[in-house]
């Protein structure tokens, strides 16, 4: 992985440890998966001049087809790892005639699509920097890890019901949840009329009451073409859920509460149908006012080439929105299709 060159920091080679950063960091765990040491030095190297990773591809798509699950799992990591030389050689690879090994292939060229691995990059950045600008004297301070948040959904999970690592799952749909190649799914097809949500709190991160007066929340996110209008998706803010209905002609995007269902705006269209597995970006800044109300500021994105977009406003009323101290990816309404989302980031002090 390439990233832009940035000047060196003057901290002395010291090594942080997993025991110095706390277990919760996202930070240390990204750097981890993306081969990164967490030595002064070794960051410094990443930031200063990363140099170009050499990955035995063959080697990497032979473990892809094993029949052990770990073995498959440690050559798409590597595959990930050897981002866009990975996904130029995979283009170029003449299709198996194994069927599951080509199904492995489409969906390691689809993780390392660079639309989806915009967000991951802005997040390895900050984390080298907010890592070396901390050093071991800020180790008391990182329960807010430099004011970014990071959740890749990058540890397989098949049952959300005792929640996902910072994360606890809310369900009165009785429909599952689950983590798979990079994913939050939530199924569609059977339960009842209900909410999936994945929530995190701000007393979890960044260990406050609150999110704070300014922020930035954003994911990837899309869903299936399946009974259209009966379900929607989308993310919500203290009780604020601002949501599009994959699938229905122009999306029927809107803000509504999630506690009464109550439309807070009319029902809009974005121009485009939301479709597909995570095509979309949410972004909302979110702005709290000298009078407790809330500006939730929305931009949806599609993503790849000739993609539309869509923004959207709406000053929130204190007792509406309620505190900002938690904020959830959402799927809600009868049977559907399924819900995924990818790369949750939210950012403080936007």
């Amino acid at each position: 992985m390439k990233l832009m060159t940035f000047v060196t920091l003057g901290l002395s080679a010291v090594a942080f440890s997993a025991d110095d950063l706390k277990v919760f960091d996202w930070r240390v765990e990204l750097l981890e998966q993306e081969g990164i040491g967490i030595s002064v030095e070794e960051l410094q190297e990443a930031l200063s001049a990363v140099p170009e990773v050499t990955i035995e591809f063959d080697e990497a798509l032979e473990k892809l087809a094993s029949q052990d699950f770990d073995e498959r799992e440690a050559g798409r990591k590597k595959l990930l790892v050897g981002s866009e030389n990975a996904l130029k050689w995979l283009r170029e690879l003449e299709p198996s005639e194994d069927p599951e090994l080509r199904r492995r292939v489409l969906n390691v060229i689809e993780e390392l699509g660079l639309v989806f691995r915009k967000d991951r990059e802005v997040a390895l950045e900050h984390a080298i920097k907010s890592l070396l600008a901390e050093g071991l004297e800020g180790r008391e301070k990182l329960a807010d890890t430099g004011g970014v948040f990071f959740e890749w959904f990058g540890e397989e999970n098949e049952n959300l019901k005792q929640g996902y690592r910072r994360f606890y799952f809310e369900n009165s749909s009785k429909r599952p949840g689950k983590i798979e190649g990079t994913r939050l799914i939530f199924a569609g097809k059977v339960g009842q009329d209900g909410d999936q949500r994945l929530i995190l709190k701000s007393k979890t991160w960044p260990g406050k009451v609150e999110f704070g007066d300014r922020f930035r929340v954003s994911a990837i996110l899309g869903g299936e073409d399946v009974s259209s209008g009966a379900w929607h998706m989308g993310v919500t803010i203290g009780r604020i859920r601002t949501l599009f209905h994959p699938g229905m002609q122009g999306g029927a995007f809107r803000f509504e509460r999630i506690d009464n269902n109550r439309h807070l705006t009319g029902t809009k269209g974005v121009g485009f149908e939301p479709l597909g597995d995570s095509r979309q970006r949410m972004s909302i800044d979110v702005t709290k006012m000298l009078d407790g109300n809330v500006r939730l500021d929305v931009l949806l994105e599609q993503l790849g080439e000739g993609g539309r977009t869509f923004q959207s406003s709406v000053t929130v009323e204190a007792k509406d929105i309620g505190d900002l101290n938690q904020i959830s990816l959402d799927r809600s309404g009868r049977s559907g299709g399924k819900a995924y989302f990818r790369d949750f980031m939210i950012t403080l002090n936007h």
